[in-house]
């Protein structure tokens, strides 16, 4: 299948050689009995603190930080497992807002996995589409080339059809995050099992500043509904209040759960995505 028009897998090719991912400064996943991992494991060696999520072992809990915070802690343990590196596209109808948006998207996770792929990390990609999938190694290319932005509900509710998601040392989550779910709880699940989380937040310019004219719209990019009559001037302003209350509140849950989150301007070329924007994550090949 050949490429979508605004897909420039040769410019992924071109700057993938020059680049690592950014791993947790904890020494990240090896090879069993090479490279200890950053994740909750069942070993003596103390690695980290964090806050219980539903699921989690309770024989993990730190009872003196529950009593001196009032939250519940959870002791985190090193193990010893194979690198993983995985890569969560969300496939909601919202990511082809306009071309630019949608192959932008598929852009950023094939840079993810090729460069991943380069430095040992066996890279898994999930595709959240209205037929989900999961693919590895050289297929993921195949699999951006075909991915459909086709899911008519967000990424919450997509994360419920994917595979489970699966322990890894590195996840990048590639998505516009413009859900109505809360975003703690999206957040704290996409994190689960993961050593190290990025949130690459993928917005067109129609995201971030909605234009207006005569006859123009708010529609529901997911189900196609007309949100407000007429983009006037007050429902524009009111727009823009939602979408900074939105940002500042999916920043507090990647904080919480220690996750970084990245804005993706999708008119911007994937080279300056990646030496600017993305610099957290995209680091030059050899450096620190």
């Amino acid at each position: 299948m050949s490429a979508p028009s605004d897909f420039d897998e040769a410019e992924v090719g071109r700057l993938a050689p020059g680049l690592t991912l950014a791993l947790p400064r904890t020494p990240h996943r090896g090879r069993v009995g090479e490279v200890r991992a950053a994740s909750a494991g069942a070993s003596l060696e103390l690695h980290d603190f964090r806050v219980y999520q539903p699921g989690d072992d309770l024989r993990q809990m730190d009872w003196g930080a529950v009593a001196r915070t009032g939250e519940l802690i959870l002791r985190v343990r090193q193990d010893e497992v194979s690198p993983r590196l995985e890569v969560v596209l969300d496939g909601s109808r919202s990511m082809a807002l306009s071309p630019r948006k949608a192959g932008c998207a598929r852009e950023l996770a094939l840079l993810t996995t090729e460069v991943g792929e380069r430095g040992g990390l066996g890279a898994t990609l999930l595709v959240a589409s209205a037929r989900p999938e999961r693919v590895q190694g050289p297929v993921c290319r195949a699999a951006l080339r075909a991915a459909a932005f086709d899911a008519g509900d967000d990424l919450h509710a997509a994360l419920n059809r994917l595979p489970p998601l699966r322990p890894c040392g590195l996840r990048v989550v590639v998505s516009d995050f413009l859900v109505e779910t809360p975003l703690p709880a999206l957040v704290a699940r996409l994190a689960r099992g993961a050593a190290a989380l990025f949130l690459v937040q993928v917005l067109d310019a129609e995201d971030l500043a909605p234009t207006g004219g005569e006859g123009a719209r708010l529609v529901d990019a997911e189900s196609g509904a007309a949100l407000e009559e007429l983009l006037t001037e007050d429902v524009l302003a009111a727009y823009a209040r939602r979408f900074a209350e939105h940002q500042k509140a999916l920043g507090a849950a990647a904080a919480r759960a220690r996750a970084v989150h990245l804005v993706a301007p999708a008119p911007q070329s994937l080279r300056a995505l990646a030496l600017g924007a993305l610099r957290p994550l995209f680091l030059p090949a050899g450096g620190a």
